[in-house]
């Protein structure tokens, strides 16, 4: 079972990037896509979703790109993952079982239930400040710092 979807998870990077820049400070998606190894293309459909959220916006020209319209304190893991993927893990059977509920639940029901509101409740209180303070640069560098004259 995937957790998040391939676009989140590069979401929550590039914007783990954009958390570390200072405000309104515009990345290309080429730039952020390359230490991610993902197609720049991709990243910036993933992205382009966030903006009428007003999680991020763009701008055009030499000095374009991406950037955070919200401070990394507004934006929690939860708002980004349920913009990419929608709440489907929230509300599905661990087994997958279309039937599944309250009436008929399968034998992880109860404690499925249970995990999936923790994880919920994390995702809500974890915003993308509490991930930046976190972080150690080491960490940062050996997974997410980009070159070039955007650094």
């Amino acid at each position: 079972m995937q957790f998040l979807s391939q676009r989140s998870q590069y979401a929550i990077s590039a914007i783990i990037v954009l958390a570390r820049e200072p405000m309104g400070k515009a990345i290309p998606a080429s730039e952020l896509a390359k230490p991610l190894n993902c197609p720049a293309a991709y990243l910036s459909q993933s992205l382009a979703k966030l903006v009428p959220k007003g999680i991020i916006d763009t701008k055009r020209g030499q000095y374009g790109g991406v950037y955070l319209l919200k401070k990394p304190s507004e934006i929690t893991i939860y708002e980004v993952v349920e913009t990419l993927d929608g709440t489907d893990f929230f509300d599905k059977c661990f087994l997958g079982i279309a039937e599944c509920g309250e009436i008929e639940p399968c034998p992880f029901h109860a404690i499925w239930k249970d995990e999936k509101d923790k994880i919920k409740k994390w995702m809500k209180e974890t915003t993308f400040s509490n991930v930046k303070n976190s972080m150690t640069d080491t960490w940062f560098d050996l997974r997410l710092k980009f070159e070039g004259k955007y650094s």
